[in-house]
């Protein structure tokens, strides 16, 4: 055959197999060829703009001070160009883009680059997408791959610097971009951007990063989980070793340099604490701050969009929280005086300006073996409040014409009161009534006398308590959830609290009746500094000032010589307050409480088993000799130094008036609705519910209603029928 033939046989050949080839990736690419003019258009069509990248929101303290942190799917802390180190920036540019400075968005020069470095070291060692391109591609068309996402990668890429760059130097555009990309590139470990991974990997900022640890940083943008140097640190060294000669080429460094950066250690711990995006993983302030923006509406109008920004929004929260404080709150729970005696019962504490609501430290949960953390400053259904809610009942009193001087009887109550109420035990009910005569209100509250207690209760009405007691502050929902009206509702019958509630509720009393709503979140700024949000006082009356005054009065009583006397601070600093005992069936004692305040703080501590309303044991367990020691360790430590303020006095009190005796005959009493479906003789007969034939001592206030169980539902959420409870201090 002659060599003319021979060459046409080839080339025909040739032709062949090349238009099979085409015909083969046409056909692959048919599904995208319509896409390929948008794609390769390198014409700008719309203004481009890059989202706003999600940042984690920060909490900080009043005085500015970080507090906690509350950061969503992407652990980002966004910084500017200036707070990265230059030996980062170089190091990122030396590796992964050059000719970032002087191209258009597109670099060949860096694509044939990548090309002769990847095959020369026989693994992808450089990329050839530009800095740019790297941004385009996380920020606006996701890591696909196809040939239509490479091409509109790059077509967006020159775009996006043609817009950048229109009206400014290349130099400030440039910066904006890099900026951009450094924030926003992943870098493992749940760590978004070059701020973040520096404080995960070395525990310091961005801009304190030197050129060694810029190595190792720079070696994870390629695979961040692969080069992992904690998980794989074999092959994070082989990458450094990548990075490093780049950067020798580059001039950042020089050969011996270089090989005293490959011998430094490799980071072995990561630092800074896991992404919070879990209940567990978050403080038990961090997730009051939390529930708190969630309701708040002038955030965003849904809750969807609320958590979104909450968690990814990049927003500064202000925490009415005092970490100076918290740690006292946190020592005093420690010091539980019941807990060598009870090891399953927890301390409950929550502190909060008057003036404000702002709560400024709270002990608020515990870890139950087998149920893990339970709520305990504000459960769901609340707790048996004992005669800490005789307050309540004193206030609605006062509002309805009568001082602390007047009188009312403290008699037992008469046997066809019991026979009304089904109590069939012989001895004397209420139990602990100290003084069986005429006694005025004042004094009976300091020695928590139940019979002049629920006579007052009868006496002003049972929805006057009840509703005295909601617009001070306490959750209506759980104040006779069996719609039983007890007529021992105010020494703790079916009144069910939470230690924030009543914080809240004596601090309405101790503000002149001026109500605060309670809250964490002081102020929220957006990531760029603008105040969004700023928590001004209700100061809503919903009491008389001089009803609140006589209340803070007969409050007083309590700690100079009623169930707390002796209790008093430091430097003859006045105090206020009200100490409760729950007792239920058989004597077994289950909550104590004191709540007590001074003019600048209202506190709450509460003792009990978070998960079960178990009878605690050991001396004398009762509100002031064991809740009242608490506070008192948590106040004296957090006003020492404070100015030493006094309570007002009333502007004018009530005339004396005797309070008709409501329990003289049960034709007297009338249709007052004492529950008595509830309390007869078949659950509450007998020695269960009557008290023992003579009063007790004020020192061991026990009596109420007795229960036949004595475990709650989950968490303390609902009281049961049975979870009646009454007691004095």
């Amino acid at each position: 055959m002659s060599r003319p033939t021979r060459l046409l046989l080839r080339f025909s050949t040739i032709v062949v197999i090349g238009v099979t080839t085409l015909a083969l990736v046409a056909s692959t690419l048919l599904s995208q060829v319509g896409r390929l003019p948008e794609a390769a258009s390198f014409r700008s069509l719309t203004q481009l703009a890059l989202p706003a990248l999600p940042e984690a929101s920060t909490i900080v303290t009043e005085s500015g001070q970080p507090y906690g942190v509350l950061a969503g799917t992407e652990n980002r802390d966004i910084v500017p160009l200036d707070q990265i180190s230059p030996e980062l920036q170089k190091t990122v540019l030396a590796v992964e883009d050059a000719d970032f400075y002087r191209h258009d968005g597109v670099s060949a020069r860096s694509i044939l680059r990548a090309f002769r470095a990847n095959s020369d070291a026989g693994t992808i060692a450089q990329g050839g997408s530009t800095i740019t391109q790297q941004l385009v591609k996380i920020s606006l068309v996701g890591a696909e791959r196809n040939f239509t996402r490479k091409l509109k990668e790059a077509s967006l890429a020159i775009q996006l610097e043609q817009q950048l760059c229109a009206d400014v130097a290349k130099k400030v555009c440039k910066d904006q971009i890099l900026e951009q990309y450094l924030n926003t590139v992943y870098m493992g470990r749940g760590a978004y951007g070059m701020q973040d991974a520096a404080l995960t990997y070395f525990d310091k900022p961005a801009s304190q990063i030197n050129w060694a640890e810029a190595a190792v940083l720079t070696s994870l943008i390629r695979n961040p989980n692969g080069y992992d140097p904690i998980k794989f640190p074999k092959l994070a060294k082989e990458r450094r070793l990548v990075v490093l000669k780049r950067m020798q080429e580059q001039h950042l460094v020089s050969a011996d340099q270089a090989r005293l950066i490959a011998a430094v250690p490799l980071p072995t711990t990561a630092y800074r604490r896991p992404v919070a995006t879990t209940t567990q993983s978050l403080s038990y302030v961090d997730r009051k701050v939390r529930d708190e923006l969630l309701a708040a509406k002038w955030l965003a109008p849904t809750v969807e969009l609320r958590r979104y920004l909450i968690f990814n929004g990049g927003l500064k929260i202000t925490t009415t929280v005092d970490p100076a404080m918290q740690d006292q709150a946190e020592a005093a729970a420690r010091s539980n005086p019941l807990h060598a005696a009870n090891p399953e019962t927890a301390v409950a504490l929550a502190s909060i300006d008057p003036s404000t609501g702002a709560v400024k430290a709270i002990v608020g949960e515990a870890d139950v073996p087998g149920r893990g953390l339970v709520e305990t400053a504000a459960p769901i259904g609340g707790r048996s409040s004992g005669s800490s809610f005789k307050p309540f009942t004193l206030v609605a009193a006062l509002e309805q014409g009568y001082g602390i001087d007047s009188t009312i009887s403290a008699a037992y109550a008469p046997p066809d009161m019991k026979k009304l109420w089904g109590i069939t035990d012989r001895g004397n009910y209420p139990d602990d009534c100290p003084t069986t005569g005429t006694i005025d209100l004042g004094r009976a509250l300091a020695q928590s006398n139940n019979c002049a207690f629920m006579r007052l209760q009868a006496a002003v009405g049972f929805n006057a308590v009840r509703d005295t007691a909601i617009k001070l502050g306490l959750t209506a929902s759980s104040l006779d959830p069996n719609h039983v009206q007890p007529a021992c509702f105010t020494i703790g019958c079916d009144a069910l609290v939470k230690p924030l509630d009543m914080a809240l509720a004596y601090a309405t009393i101790d503000n002149d009746g001026r109500r605060n709503d309670a809250h964490f979140v002081s102020k929220v700024e957006d990531r760029k500094g603008k105040v969004l949000y700023e928590a001004h006082p209700r100061n809503e009356q919903v009491i008389p000032v001089d009803v609140a005054r006589q209340a803070v009065q007969a409050m007083e009583k309590v700690v100079t010589n009623g169930t707390y006397a002796g209790g008093s601070l430091p430097q003859y600093r006045p105090a206020a307050g009200k100490t409760g005992t729950t007792e239920v069936e058989g004597g077994k004692n289950t909550d104590v409480w004191f709540i007590g305040f001074t003019p600048q703080l209202s506190t709450a501590v509460w003792i009990g088993n978070p998960a079960a309303n178990t009878n605690m044991v050991g001396g004398r367990v009762q509100g002031g000799a064991t809740a009242a020691r608490v506070w008192r360790a948590f106040m004296a430590g957090v006003l020492d130094g404070q100015p030493v303020l006094q309570f007002q006095d009333p502007s004018r009190t009530p005339k004396y008036k005797q309070i008709p005796d409501p329990w003289r005959s049960s034709s007297q009493y009338g249709s007052y609705q004492s529950g008595s479906t509830k309390y007869g003789s078949s659950q509450y007969g007998g020695s269960q519910y009557g008290g023992s034939t003579k009063p007790k001592s004020a020192s061991r206030p026990t009596s109420g209603p007795k229960s036949s169980s004595s475990t709650p539902s989950t968490t303390v959420a609902t009281a049961t029928t049975s979870d009646q409870g009454g007691g004095t201090g």
